[in-house]
């Protein structure tokens, strides 16, 4: 037996036609779907009957029984498939055979719209929890327009998407990311790109000792691994002999070409150091992360996540939530941060994630340095969707 079971409704008039003309009459013309065995000697009914289910608007997913009994079993898993992603929805196979491993298992597993189960009961209870999500979704979207005024002006959006899609590369430098960021009220470091050692120096005088330095290129976003900082530059002579360094590094991981310069930064005294960043999952939309930032990112792993945008009060739990909460109240006698500014750049940064949701595929400050009187982002990296092939 071959059916096509969907949770719902039954099919519309135009839907049932198509399956009316390649089921016998012995089989059944509705939800559940059975095409019967005739579908194992006419390939292309069971085609033809797919393509209608999975066309139909009132079903998200299709679930289909795999019963691996002989070949052309892997070609029903991938014409499923193909549907599925024909329509943008999802296929969910069935694995019936009691040979869980079995011939086409890994490469059913493989293919990207279906979803392949080893239970009817689980196969199902995933649906009723992906409707659940999206009802929750739903309800947190209508929250979030009646909720309080935003943090961000709306104009902020507009003026960021286009500064984004204007940026010669996919990945956009430091400067260029930070002054994306501002946009949105987020305190960033003073700066400025120099092009030459003299211009280093100028920066230098303007930004005041001690400064950092970076190379800025689209070609080096990780930066560290490469050798190209030096914190703490406290004089002239030993900016010029950063610099010298830098770039020599610098050309070591890429050409003149796609070297812009060397940033000059003021240097931010020490402070908890808080990452945040977020990454647009192609179901769930924008995902925030928050954590322990700088070199505690690998060493501790201590980070958790919403969905982007959340509201000031919203970070204020995130933040306690963190195994190293400890450091922001104030650890040993040591100052704690202004947790309230804190929360609202970290507020300010999901409205931006959810802003640019379309034409971000990622973004990272890392890190923000806090204190008790001041926020500032002292790096960051976003990352702008590819455009479309074709």
């Amino acid at each position: 037996m071959t059916s096509i079971l969907t949770p719902g409704a039954q099919p519309d008039d135009k839907t049932r036609a198509v399956l009316e003309s390649h089921i016998p009459d012995f089989g059944a013309a509705r939800n559940p779907c059975d095409l019967t065995a005739q579908a194992a000697n006419n390939f292309e009914s069971f085609v033809q009957c797919g393509d209608a289910v999975f066309a139909d608007p009132a079903y998200g997913a299709a679930v289909v029984p795999l019963v691996v009994t002989g070949e052309g079993n892997g070609r029903r898993f991938e014409v499923f498939d193909e549907l599925a992603r024909k329509q943008g929805k999802m296929a969910c196979g069935l694995w019936m055979s009691e040979w869980l491993e079995g011939p086409d298992a890994k490469e059913a597993e493989a293919l990207p719209r279906l979803a392949l189960f080893r239970s009817v009961s689980h196969c199902f209870a995933a649906l009723s929890a992906w409707h659940a999500h999206a009802e929750w979704l739903r309800g947190r979207e209508q929250a979030a327009m009646s909720r309080a005024r935003r943090l961000t002006p709306e104009s902020a959006a507009g003026r960021c998407r286009d500064q984004i899609l204007a940026s010669p590369t996919d990945v956009l430098t430091e400067r260029q990311a930070k002054e994306v960021l501002a946009m949105y009220g987020v305190p960033v470091v003073q700066e400025r790109l120099a092009r030459s050692e003299a211009e280093a120096c100028g920066a230098a005088a303007e930004c005041g000792y001690p400064v950092v330095l970076k190379v800025e290129s689209p070609q080096i976003p990780h930066k560290s691994e490469a050798g190209v900082i030096r914190i703490g530059v406290k004089n002239a002579d030993e900016l010029a002999t950063a610099y010298r360094e830098i770039l020599a590094n610098a050309r070591r991981v890429t050409t003149d070409a796609h070297i812009n310069g060397v940033l000059v930064q003021s240097q931010v005294p020490a402070g908890v150091e808080i990452l945040v960043g977020a990454r647009v999952d192609a179901h769930l939309g924008p995902l925030l992360v928050v954590g322990l930032g700088g070199v505690m990112v690998e060493l501790m792993q201590d980070t958790v996540a919403t969905m982007a945008p959340c509201t000031q009060a919203q970070a204020r739990h995130l933040l306690g939530q963190l195994r190293g909460k400890s450091l922001l109240t104030g650890f040993r006698g040591a100052a704690g941060v202004d947790i309230d500014r804190l929360a609202g750049v970290i507020a300010s940064l999901s409205e931006f994630a959810a802003d640019q949701r379309d034409v971000m595929a990622e973004f990272d400050v890392n890190p923000l340095i806090c204190s008790a009187d001041r926020v500032v982002a002292v790096d960051a990296l976003i990352t702008r969707k590819p455009a479309p092939a074709g």
